[in-house]
């Protein structure tokens, strides 16, 4: 009655299976023992219990839902605008959007220099984007060679921020002497010609007056042919002031 027959055995359990095939493998060489241990272990373990999702139901957290973007927030009021810089980075297609606008925000940092001071929690406030974000930008910037970060110390050594210098690929071509040399050379004389609406053609090296701020019109009415340069004419004119003080002023 309670003879043993083949057909009555159970199978093995899948986790006595898995854990037999993980040290085979040890046993062949294929995995260390401390690696057969930690996937014969993590086979029995109890999976977590999962975490409130924020409302008030169990779930499994998700991150925040990121804003469309026509609802973002505009951005603050501000009175900072970029001087003159090349459309280079703005034609680099090795950049990404954001890295662009970023450079350009340096840019007016920088002013009429080409040296600013930043922490990437600052610009992070200021593009509204995480540090790390921020960190990428300047890694790209850097790479492909549109500034030169230095890491701004105190007495102490400690790090305050980051000092970013901006390089010429990012100034315009006038404010590099070889970058205007090729553009006077290369522009025709007849279209650079600075200086033709003061300079007379006919007198070479005389300035003209110009109509907004000077009076051209000159008094031709007494030549100085004329005019009475003797010694009686300057001692007349030295008896005309002392009689003049001599005149009592009501």
């Amino acid at each position: 009655m309670f003879a043993w027959s083949p057909g009555e055995v159970a199978a093995p359990h899948p986790t006595f299976t898995a854990r037999a095939a993980i040290w085979r493998d040890q046993r062949a060489g294929l995995i260390s023992i401390a690696e057969a241990q930690r996937r014969s272990a993590a086979i029995g373990a109890v999976e977590a219990k999962p975490t409130s999702n924020g409302q008030g139901t169990p779930g499994k957290s998700r991150p925040p839902v990121a804003r469309p973007r026509h609802e973002r927030p505009s951005p603050n009021e501000s009175r900072q605008y970029a001087q003159p810089m090349a459309t280079t980075a703005a034609r680099d297609d090795r950049l990404t959007p954001n890295a662009k606008a970023f450079l350009q925000v340096l840019r007016a940092r920088c002013g009429k220099g080409r040296e600013t001071t930043i922490t990437k929690g600052t610009a992070g406030n200021i593009m509204a984007r995480s540090t790390r974000t921020i960190r990428r930008y300047l890694v790209d910037l850097v790479r492909f060679g549109y500034v030169e970060l230095e890491t701004l110390r105190n007495s102490r050594g400690m790090h305050l921020g980051l000092i970013v210098r901006i390089t010429d690929q990012v100034a315009p071509f006038y404010e590099e002497a070889r970058g205007l040399a090729k553009w006077l050379a290369a522009t025709p004389r007849a279209i650079f010609e600075p200086f033709k609406s003061v300079v007379a053609s006919r007198n070479k090296g005389v300035t003209l007056l110009s109509s907004k701020n000077q009076n051209q019109i000159i008094n031709t009415s007494a030549p100085l042919k004329n005019a009475d340069t003797g010694q009686q004419a300057a001692r007349e004119r030295l008896l005309r002031k002392d009689w003049a003080k001599a005149v009592p002023r009501s």
